[in-house]
């Protein structure tokens, strides 16, 4: 990393990192250029030379006063900054400005100068670039070899060129030198990132040779291809704010991005209003979602589209294509256009369409102007009109696709949105993903659950016992009873003194302290004054239903006060020592600003609630499945998995027993495909009434019936902000996963199984639905071969995490640690096993599995040595 331009300071506000990685810094010995920042600290006299080629300045370390300055400002500013190594760059640039004769003492002082890094600094990483002629004496002090343009490079023009094979023959020599001194060799060659294929082919011949592969681009601005190829698993999802303006509620996020997140990819909306995003893309995209009406100027748009087609993006189009549906503007797409002949009124019919079409409703063929015909790939849907004119409306090409309005999607009369396709299929025809899928529904085979309140109401009290909050009921006959982890938070507005029942306060506070003090709650807040609308930051509250936000006596709205303010309130006054607040839940409207998303991350805790996912057994549609959450610049809301009881009572106006049908919700997000944990949702008015009390029991006796694995939201949150940052590689047979462990899911969609001899961090699977389940440690550093299934042992699933997992020769150990008492079942083919930690019933089935059910134990191991 360029310490220069890399920003260390948005790393640090991403508090949920687990660091795998260590971050190296760039450090330029013997040049700088005019934007470095401390070019105009330079002296006269350190200045030996020009490189004209980088337009860069070469500067002396034998001038103590540039060797006082690295060691002194430079590299420890680098180090403080929070970096773990330096690669030291142009070592050998004092060969174009110094006479041959004065190379030795040069070197000799270069030697000296890199021991005194290794003495201040034992532990850092230190990366050399090229200094061949002092190699033999620092291979001590110095941790890897870097080089570059061993097959392809550059010229002195900064084009891509093939290096000569006498160059490559000399370079290939030295490299072998240093290679038998011990030391690692990283290998940089420079390949147009357009020519992947190439790119491919270089990393391997490098890797092949023994080194470490790096192909990138001249900038050093694509992710490349080192010893194994990252699998690019974003998708753009472009929309217009002049249409929709607030990305949360577009179209293509509510409807386009959960089928994308299923089939693993990262989505981000984008505004298409801010200019066509820049740079090369496909190194970490892998297409792009247009939902967008026609631009009034559509032309940079439209040579941006062809020219990210060029670089391999899949696009698909969504109802129109942005820019005219005219000839000269398809033809390039390899799409015949032909005047439609037809009348206005006049509908085609479908001759002939694909299985997945037809999903929820069938498709309508609207009229249009111009009928569509793509010279290549699959029509999804043939229609023919009344004039015998053929069309394909609907199509995956080889660049992605296309479909005009309502082949896709149909909006009804009462403004639902079904899906007149089957969109996971569609995006899986689109963007082809061949790659394990991170999953947060599920851990160790079974599925997720969460519960948490919203603190709306935690003042008031039970109509069916007046001598108690709904605070007291809600802690008596729910929380204590059900002893899963809870996540419940306070209104500080409605409990604090200076809030707006402060005569009941003293009471309030003492029944939230009672129950922060539980060990199945993890603290949250719900705000200070609850705002109703988050992006109205100059309220006028008789315009709104409810006011802006809750009417406490001489309070102006503070987005500081609502986040920051009400989570010290809470860590100072509520929670017990040795606990904080580790969630905020957002109230009202749920569409937060960026910058209130901003101080969730500046104070460390994550931010959750939001999202619409409401399906049921009486709109069963798929529009009604939100996605995790949505990006707002850097940082990322995490929606609730599932809406709460609000909504199922119709705005708390009743039935009040209403919440009993987030049954079928449940239901329907797991079967045919899981989508969602499950996950209890509700506020403190539900311990109200005697009908929502009686309705939360039944959800809670249904959730608990079903095989789960209960955690807290917080743990449920990292796991999604995990699920965009987890890399996938490939390197040859195997996968490599990388995230923070926090994340130990993986779903594959064939019929294959992780082959557990081949491969690393694997702790077992399942097979649920079409889909298997693939388990995995804690370690975060996962390598997976996929093949045939191998008999041995393998955990099956169980109600609990890994805590630890060890695998030597012969041998597995397993501890498992979670909220209720143990519960897993083992396959064991051929091995004896212990497991260890308390009273426990055992059982086993047909299918050679093991179940173990422990009595009170929440903390188990498992130990198998087997034959072979």
């Amino acid at each position: 990393m360029d310490p220069q331009v890399f920003c260390m300071k948005g790393l640090r506000e991403k508090f949920y990192l687990k660091k795998r990685a260590r971050l190296i810094a760039y450090l330029s010995i013997g040049e700088r250029g005019a934007h470095d920042p401390y070019y105009n600290s330079i002296k006269k006299e350190w200045v030996i030379g020009q490189n004209k080629v980088w337009k860069s300045i070469v500067l002396d370390l034998r001038k103590e006063g540039y060797r006082k300055t690295l060691l002194n400002r430079i590299i420890p500013s680098i180090i403080k900054k929070g970096y773990e190594g330096i690669m030291l760059d142009t070592l050998d640039s004092y060969q174009i400005s110094i006479k041959n004769s004065k190379w030795k003492e040069y070197e000799s002082i270069e030697v000296e100068f890199i021991k005194k890094i290794r003495q201040r600094y034992p532990h850092i990483i230190i990366i050399v670039n090229r200094p061949f002629r002092i190699i033999d004496q620092i291979k001590d002090h110095v941790d890897a070899f870097l080089a570059e343009s061993l097959f392809y490079g550059l010229d002195s023009n900064l084009n891509y060129v093939k290096m000569k094979q006498g160059h490559t023959k000399i370079l290939l020599k030295k490299l072998n030198h240093v290679k038998s001194l011990g030391l690692p060799i990283i290998v940089v060659d420079y390949v147009d990132p357009e020519e992947r294929k190439l790119a491919k082919k270089v990393a391997e011949k490098i890797k092949g040779l023994g080194f470490i592969p790096w192909v990138t681009d001249k900038n050093l601005c694509t992710v490349g291809i080192g010893g194994c190829e990252l699998i690019p698993r974003k998708v753009l999802l472009l929309y217009d704010s002049h249409t929709e303006i607030d990305p949360a509620l577009s179209s293509i996020h509510r409807l386009v991005q959960m089928p994308l997140e299923w089939l693993g990819f990262v989505p981000e909306v984008y505004d298409i209003n801010k200019g066509m995003p820049k740079g090369y893309l496909a190194d970490t995209y892998r297409g792009m979602v247009v939902w967008i009406p026609e631009l009034k100027d559509p032309i940079p748009f439209y040579k941006w589209i062809k020219k990210k087609i060029k670089e391999g993006l899949k696009i698909f189009f969504v109802g129109g294509f942005g820019f005219p549906i005219k000839k000269e503007f398809l033809s390039p797409l390899r799409i015949e256009v032909v005047p439609n002949k037809a009348k206005l009124l006049e509908r085609a019919n479908i001759i002939k369409k694909a299985d997945i079409v037809g999903f929820e409703t069938p498709p309508l063929i609207e009229y249009t102007d111009y009928l569509l015909y793509p010279e290549q790939g699959t029509a999804l849907i043939l229609a023919k009109n009344s004039k015998g004119q053929i069309s394909v409306p609907l199509a995956v090409t080889a660049w992605g696709g296309y479909s005009i309005p309502s082949t896709v999607m149909i909006k009804d009369i009462t403004k639902e949105d079904i899906w007149a396709v089957d969109p996971i299929k569609l995006f899986r025809l689109v963007f082809k993903p061949s790659f394990p899928v991170p999953d947060v529904t599920t851990e160790n085979g079974r599925r997720l659950l969460t519960a948490h309140l919203d603190g709306d109401s935690f003042f008031g009290d039970a109509e069916f016992d007046p001598s108690r909050t709904t605070g007291e009921v809600l802690r008596d006959d729910i929380i204590k009873i059900y002893k899963i982890p809870h996540t419940i938070s306070i209104v500080e507005g409605e409990i604090a003194p200076w809030g707006l029942h402060s005569k009941k306060s003293k009471r309030l506070e003492k029944v939230a302290r009672s129950i922060f003090a539980l060990s199945n709650v993890e603290a949250a807040s719900h705000t200070f004054s609850h705002p109703f609308f988050w992006k109205d930051t100059h309220p006028q509250q008789a315009e709104k239903e409810y006011g802006h936000n809750l009417p406490i006596k001489g309070y102006k709205f503070n987005i500081n006060r609502e986040i920051v303010g009400s989570v010290e309130y809470i860590n100072k006054r509520l929670v017990p020592r040795g606990k904080k607040v580790r969630v905020f839940l957002w109230s009202g409207d749920c569409l937060p600003s960026r910058e209130a998303v901003r101080l969730t991350y500046k104070i460390g805790i994550y931010n959750v609630n939001g999202g619409d996912t409401t399906i049921t057994n009486q709109a069963p549609f798929l529009s009604r499945i939100s996605p995790m959450g949505i990006s707002l610049g850097e940082y990322f809301q995490v929606y609730a998995p599932i809406l709460n009881e609000n909504v199922y009572t119709n705005l708390w106006h009743g039935p009040y027993y209403g919440y009993v049908n987030v049954i079928s919700t449940f239901m329907l997000t797991d079967k045919p495909r899981r989508i969602k944990p499950i996950s209890i949702y509700y506020h403190f008015y539900s311990g109200q009434k005697m009908a929502s009390l009686n309705a939360l029991k039944q959800v809670y006796g249904w959730a608990l019936s079903q095989e789960v694995n209960p955690l807290f939201l917080s743990e449920y949150a990292q796991k999604v902000l995990e699920f965009r940052g987890t890399a996938i590689a490939r390197d040859g047979d195997f996968w490599i996963i990388r995230n923070g462990g926090a994340l130990r899911t993986i779903r594959i969609d064939k019929a294959l199984f992780p082959v557990l001899s081949r491969s690393r961090g694997v702790v077992g699977y399942k097979k649920i639905n079409n889909s298997l389940y693939i388990h995995l440690d804690d370690s975060g550093d996962y390598k997976i071969c996929l093949g045939k299934r191998e008999n041995g042992f393998y955990l099956y699933d169980a109600n609990a995490k890994i805590s630890r997992y060890k695998k030597e020769k012969n041998r597995v150990f397993i501890r498992l640690k979670g909220y209720l008492p143990a519960d897993f079942r083992i396959v064991s083919a051929g091995c004896k096993v212990k497991v260890r930690g308390g009273i426990y019933k055992k059982d086993s089935n047909e299918a050679g599995r093991f179940h173990y059910s422990f009595k009170k134990s929440r903390e188990v191991s498992i130990e198998a040595i087997c034959k072979n």
